[in-house]
């Protein structure tokens, strides 16, 4: 369209030109007619004979009056003059040019009357010699008349000849004006043309020029190109190929270009797909990788090396038809160095997973001598004991408790590198709670002759929400941490609780000593791991350096701040801005630190010890012992397996580190075997304190882990716990398990409608049903397959729904909405929270089914 309406516009002018000389043509002809006419118009003749008429009348009158006077009788030359007027007179009557003449009235009616006067004297003249001569008189008078009428007609006829040339003369002057108006607007045009031509002329001159430098520049870049450049055309043939082409491929320009580029430069695997690729873009002019950006493919030398190259393919048209413009870069190098960072990444991965295994492995391989020093160390309180050893033993307790605590230390900064600490809110008296801080370390502060002050000025009036054991963390690290460096001094504990700008309530403590005191270019690093003030042999005070930066990262998962002010000499001031919510609810009763007055529930209770550590295994033995229980010893996973299928145990004690079988592939074995052990409780012994290892413990089917090293209390509420009632009665351990898992009311109403046996088998095709489920889930998971995820896991649902174990339900509902939502993290979650909750939920309808009968 564009290209028509240029063309249009280029010949428009031509057109004009055309146009203007055509009309100047028509003019001219015109003009030269008119000339002609002019020029042999008989205007001097009609004038002539117009005058001619009246002399003929006077020569004629002459002619009578001399015949009349010399009296001759000869009146041929009469009528010979007569008959020149007349003939002269018939002219103006009939002769054409006399036409415009005759069609003035006035002209008309003179030459009428003329002609009227002749007719009247052609009588006389036709009339015999001696009458023609007799009346001569009469003639000569008539001829008067007449020659007044010829005069008359003579004066009209040249007026209005006069009137003809001079419409003549305007005619052609209108004709000469408009020829030269013609020709100065033709001549202008042809100037403007002529300057139009000019300034195209000088505007294709720049435009060339522009284009040779232009295409001298396209020459000196593709010459010069960092990448290669090739230039082929429809059929694969090289057009063009530049140096860099040359370095890269290792031909010369000479040999590629005129040769197929697939058999040059394209390795023998990817031919056929290229020449594939040509034909298709030839039949339908379709390209598929012009202007797709950036492909990595490969491509070959002349050596026959194949080597990795980034291109980008355009497309172009000129005086050769369609060619593809391929820009290529060696990425060789790129590729390595890529291929070094995924390297480089992987090492890192696997430091980091050494380092979580190394910080496993550290937890198990400290925790478990822990265990055995400190119960040892119960078991030696619990003995007879003098007061030397006494005070021998409560140091050894205290030395063992630090090296605890420096062990935890490096636990929680795993757990908050991996992200995998969590904050849990509950319910407490923070009045109560920063009492029981005081209390708990004024051991500690007499130790060090200090005095531990407590300052509380507005506290909440009832309870709060707030993570209680990580709250408890953060201040008696800051308080221990205050009295490690404060001697003969005093450590003031300091809580306010406040209304921030927001309305959010916010609580603000402060611990503040008289001590030593921070140096101001120690300050900004106090919060760094394993940083210590003093860092000569004879410290001031021992600690790894931890503390402080577990505080402060502790109270950035709380949202809050954490300050110092600090002088040297004069001691430090560590402040803890911290938000809070306010609880409706009661407060959570404090947890059982001492074990229970009535332990006789656990007289002569048999149980399996599985541990393959010696030392761990006598100290639980002992304690287990002296508190009126049968212990069973397993050295292995595999031990406990088959022990377990002999005789029934009131719990199992399984540690999770062992040779041959660990407690965790043993616990499944049990529980997925029938035997009298299946439905036990089975607990944890572990020095894996990370929170990931035990969600992994509880989902192979423990009831609970405890973390090594283990205190006598704790210990024996657990088997308190495991072995609720005074005679082990089975029937109704199951019956507890069952109510705090199936809803009540729907299972009541299962029994009314239900014979004992029908509902009987609806446990037992529930059981099957989730078993083939969850054996199920981890391939779907494995696969991404998501939807058939969501469907399956929605068939169950309605099932848990109506056998009415609920919380089970409530579990593959999270497992259901992940799987819609194509969110493999979460429903890879949600699967393990499902295979956890399953065992103990299979386990309390197993024993309603067992009820039933």
């Amino acid at each position: 369209m564009f290209k028509q309406n240029d063309r249009v516009r280029r010949f428009v002018p031509l057109g004009i030109i055309l146009v203007g000389i055509v009309v100047l043509a028509g003019l001219a002809l015109a003009i030269t007619q008119r000339m002609n006419e002019l020029r042999e118009a008989p205007g001097d003749n009609l004038t002539w004979t117009l005058s001619q008429v009246e002399v003929d009348v006077l020569v004629l009158m002459d002619e009578a009056l001399l015949t009349a006077q010399a009296e001759v009788q000869d009146v041929s030359d009469i009528r010979r003059r007569f008959d020149n007027l007349y003939s002269r007179t018939s002219t103006l009557r009939d002769a054409p040019v006399f036409l415009e003449m005759r069609k003035d009235e006035v002209f008309s009616s003179q030459l009428s009357t003329l002609e009227r006067c002749l007719t009247k004297l052609a009588k006389i003249i036709d009339s015999p010699d001696a009458e023609l001569l007799a009346n001569l008189t009469p003639l000569v008078n008539e001829l008067k008349q007449i020659r007044e009428e010829a005069h008359a007609i003579a004066l009209t006829g040249i007026g209005l000849r006069s009137q003809t040339s001079d419409i003549e003369r305007a005619s052609l002057a209108r004709l000469l004006l408009i020829a030269a108006l013609v020709s100065l607007l033709t001549i202008l045009f042809l100037g403007f043309v002529l300057f139009v031509i000019v300034r195209q002329y000088r505007l294709r001159h720049e435009a060339s020029d522009a284009v040779v430098r232009a295409n001298a520049r396209l020459k000196s870049t593709f010459d010069v190109s960092l990448d290669a450049i090739v230039v082929a055309n429809t059929d694969g043939v090289i057009l063009e190929f530049n140096e860099a082409a040359e370095t890269v491929f290792g031909f010369d320009s000479s040999e590629a270009v005129g040769q197929d580029m697939s058999e040059m430069i394209i390795p023998q695997h990817l031919r056929a797909a290229h020449i594939a690729g040509m034909e298709r873009f030839n039949k339908t002019k379709e390209p598929h990788l012009v202007g797709k950006g950036r492909i990595e493919i490969t491509a070959l030398r002349k050596s026959g090396e194949e080597f990795p190259v980034e291109i980008s393919i355009g497309m172009a048209s000129d005086h050769r038809g369609t060619i593809f413009i391929s820009y290529l870069r060696d990425i060789t190098e790129r590729v390595a160095a890529e291929q070094d960072l995924k390297t480089a990444r992987d090492e890192a991965l696997a430091a980091e997973k050494a380092k979580s295994n190394f910080l496993a492995v550290m937890s198990h391989e400290m925790r478990t001598p822990l265990n055995g020093i400190f119960g040892t160390l119960e078991l030696l309180g619990n003995s007879e004991i003098n007061k030397k050893q006494r005070s021998y033993l409560d140091i050894a307790k205290r030395s063992g408790d630090i090296l605890l605590h420096h062990v935890n230390d490096v636990l929680d900064i795993s757990r908050m590198d991996a992200e995998k600490m969590e904050l849990v809110e509950d319910t407490f008296d923070l009045a109560q709670f920063f009492e029981d801080v005081i209390t708990t370390n004024e051991a500690t502060a007499d130790a060090q002759s200090n005095t531990l002050k407590l300052q509380l000025e507005k506290m909440p009036e009832g309870a709060v929400l707030m993570d209680e054991r990580r709250m408890r963390q953060v201040t008696y690290n800051l308080i221990s941490n205050a009295l490690k460096f404060t001697t003969n001094g005093t450590v003031t504990l300091r809580a306010n609780s406040t209304l921030d700008q927001h309305g959010q309530s916010t609580l603000e403590f402060s611990v503040i000593d008289t001590g030593v005191g921070i140096h101001a270019e120690d300050q900004a690093h106090v919060f760094d791991r394993f940083y210590t003030q003093e860092r000569s042999y004879d410290r001031f005070a021992s600690g790894a350096g931890l503390g402080l930066a577990i505080c402060k990262q502790l109270v950035d998962m709380m949202g809050g701040t954490i300050s110092l002010q600090s002088q040297v000499g004069k001691g430090t001031s560590f402040t803890v801005v911290v938000p809070f919510k306010t609880s409706d609810t009661a407060q959570k009763p404090a947890e059982i630190t001492e074990v229970a007055v009535d332990l006789t529930p656990l007289e002569g209770q048999e149980i399996l010890l599985v541990e393959d550590n010696e030392i761990n295994r006598l100290i639980v033995h002992e304690m287990l012992m002296a508190n009126g229980m049968v212990v069973h010893e397993a050295h292995n996973g595999q031990e406990a397996v088959d022990l377990a299928q002999t005789r029934k145990y009131a719990a199992i004690l399984m540690d999770v580190s062992m040779p041959v079988m660990n407690g965790v592939d043993a616990t499944e074995i049990i529980r997925n075997t029938f035997g009298p052990n299946q439905n036990a409780k089975i607990i944890g012994l572990t020095a894996h304190a990370l929170a990931d290892e035990h969600a992994r413990f509880i989902a192979s089917g423990m009831n609970s882990v405890l973390n090594k090293p283990i205190a006598q209390a704790t210990l024996l509420n657990a088997m308190l716990r495991a072995v609720q009632d005074e005679n082990l009665q089975q029937d109704a351990i199951w019956k507890d398990e069952a109510d705090a898992l199936i809803a009540a009311d729907t299972f009541d109403e299962l029994e009314q409608l239900l014979q004992p046996e029908r509902l009987q088998k609806l446990i037992a095709d529930f059981d099957a049903e989730i078993t083939g489920l969850l054996a199920q889930v981890p391939q779907l998971l494995s696969d991404g397959d998501m939807p058939t995820l969501a469907a399956d896991v929605h068939k169950s649902i309605g099932s848990a729904g109506m056998i009415g174990v609920h919380h089970f339900q409530s579990a593959l509902r999270g497992l259901e909405q992940a799987a819609k939502a194509a969110n493999v993290e979460s429903a890879n979650k949600h699967a393990d929270i499902v295979m956890a909750a399953w065992p103990a939920t299979q386990s309390a309808l197993q024993a309603k089914s067992y009820t039933l009968g």
